[in-house]
């Protein structure tokens, strides 16, 4: 569930921009941008295999954070529902991350 969480991600910070943005040029460096960012951030803290990979909370309150973003693009876009739907899977998969310790190695 959490890797489908994060390919949608990368496809809504792609498509938000697309639909939002008027200017043609502006549409797809912000879009290009925006996938660059997450995918760097991801890489570096929260990543499994990320050297700095954040620990307990604060790894729960990055995903949080960074999962924000493509919500409000559903909002911006007009897809209120998938929206609300994406962010509690998203609520449900890291309460559920946390309670049953996929996040071995950051609690001591």
């Amino acid at each position: 569930m959490a890797f489908s969480l994060e390919i949608i991600m990368l496809i809504v910070a792609v498509y938000g921009p697309i639909k939002i943005i008027n200017t043609p040029w502006l549409r797809y460096a912000v879009a290009a941008g925006l996938l660059l960012l997450i995918i760097v951030a991801w890489s570096l803290w929260a990543a499994p295999t990320a050297t700095g990979r954040l620990k307990l909370p604060y790894i729960v309150i990055f995903k949080f954070l960074i999962y924000l973003i493509p919500t409000y693009l559903l909002f911006k876009v007009g897809m209120k529902h998938y929206a609300w739907m994406f962010y509690a899977l998203v609520v449900i998969t890291e309460v559920a991350a946390v309670l049953f310790n996929e996040y071995t190695g950051a609690v001591k």
